[in-house]
């Protein structure tokens, strides 16, 4: 069943995101991203009339005052912050010149699909093959708004057609995902692919620096917490395999971000404004008398836990730096805090 009209184009809940019905959301899609609108599922987003998450508070919503979703937009502004990881996750799922659609299964408010444009000289008006999806309204909503072809969904509930996509990427919040959600979550992954299609799980192992972060800092310092359990490769693997998928390989990747500026200190400025809204640290800059202070605070945190054993770096690695360092480049100066991730790929048979 294609990505037809809903019959009834008025559900009982108001509003499917910020501003649109589900009906109204179906017409822009039509309109703008026809091609992404006929991958829809139409029984599938019929089914969302009685789902009650769409009405819940997320942490990356605008509504409640506890999420972070508006600062987040903001760092995303810095889109080349994280480039590199993010070029290497395109190059597994054999991007970015991409012939046939993409699922960017938590794509926030387009993020990669701003980065894929980047990396392919493609014009603002080009149609992007990547589909962001997110359980965030206000994140869709963002999307959309900034011409990008985008759906609200669950990542343990699809609403996408059967055998569409050549690649899904599930990456940049999977430790969102609760662990009971993660087997139907690969399983839903497997269920959109084309056969030989494939699939990459990203995520920061359960004892890395970045879940230390996690756990010491962001779940003290946002308002809404941060109280997620991360993936370790086997589990990555196991739940890769049991949904299907072939070929599966779990390898660790170098992940920086990476801040420019003109000079030394506004490049070390911008990465901690960027640590700061990334991870919506409301209650430590609200508890510095001033920027300066809340800037130095974080990147002290950072300095202390982000530090990693050279022996660590996979090959692929390119000249990576084991703490954070400002090194001096094309642009100026470059601010990198390190960070490997772990990646699990697939195919589909």
């Amino acid at each position: 069943m294609t990505g037809r009209m809903l019959d009834n184009p008025a559900p009982t809940w108001s509003s499917y995101i910020p501003g649109k019905t589900l009906h109204e959301y179906q017409l822009h899609m039509k309109q703008q991203h026809p091609a992404m609108f006929e991958l829809l599922d139409a029984r599938r987003m019929a089914e969302l009339e009685n789902q009650t998450w769409l009405a819940e508070d997320n942490e990356f919503g605008d509504e409640d005052g506890r999420g972070r979703g508006i600062s987040y937009r903001l760092a995303q502004r810095r889109s080349t912050a994280r480039l590199t990881g993010i070029t290497t996750l395109f190059d597994l799922l054999g991007g970015p010149h991409w012939t046939r659609p993409v699922c960017d299964v938590l794509g926030g408010d387009g993020l990669l699909s701003k980065v894929w444009r980047r990396l392919t000289g493609a014009p603002d008006d080009a149609e992007v093959p990547l589909l962001a999806g997110d359980i965030s309204g206000s994140m869709v909503a963002a999307a959309l708004a900034d011409g990008l072809p985008a759906v609200r969904q669950r990542a343990d509930q699809l609403l996408l057609r059967d055998d569409v996509l050549d690649a899904v990427l599930i990456a940049y919040g999977s430790h969102h995902i609760a662990p009971s959600q993660r087997p139907r979550a690969l399983s839903e992954a497997y269920r959109v692919l084309v056969p030989g299609g494939r699939v990459a799980l990203h995520d920061f192992a359960s004892d890395s620096p970045v879940a230390r972060w996690f756990g010491e800092v962001v779940h003290h310092q946002a308002l809404a917490g941060h109280d997620y359990d991360h993936f370790t490769d086997d589990q990555m693997a196991g739940h890769l395999s049991d949904a299907g998928f072939a070929d599966v390989r779990v390898e660790t990747m170098y992940d920086p971000i990476t801040i420019h500026g003109d000079t030394p200190e506004r490049a070390l400025a911008g990465l901690a404004d960027y640590m700061i809204d990334m991870y919506g640290l409301e209650l430590l800059r609200e508890g510095a008398p001033d920027v300066e202070t809340a800037r130095a605070d974080v990147l002290r945190l950072l300095r202390e836990i982000f530090r990693y054993d050279p022996e660590t770096f996979p090959d692929s690695a390119v000249d990576p730096v084991t703490e954070l360092t400002v090194v001096a480049d094309g642009f100026g100066y470059r601010a990198e805090l390190p960070r490997l991730a772990l990646v699990a790929s697939g195919t589909k048979r």
